[in-house]
């Protein structure tokens, strides 16, 4: 597998930034209320790592939601 950003990385991050952002929500917010490094949270908004199951459920109940919802049009 290559090292370049896999599209399914790309749409993810953009549904992520747009979920932080719907909620005028900084990095350090959203790591401050997930638990999850800003650092990692910046390299998922921009598609340079894919985040695991547990991530995906840590994120979709910081944001209320589903993991469903969380992955909405991905």
């Amino acid at each position: 597998m290559s090292k370049g950003k896999s599209p399914l990385s790309v749409k993810f991050g953009k549904r992520l930034g747009g979920l932080r952002k719907e909620r005028d929500w900084t990095f350090v917010y959203l790591s401050e209320h997930s638990g999850i490094a800003v650092s990692f949270l910046h390299s998922l908004e921009h598609g340079k790592q894919e985040p695991t199951l547990t991530t995906l459920d840590v994120l979709a109940k910081s944001f209320d939601m589903s993991m469903s919802e969380l992955l909405k049009g991905i």
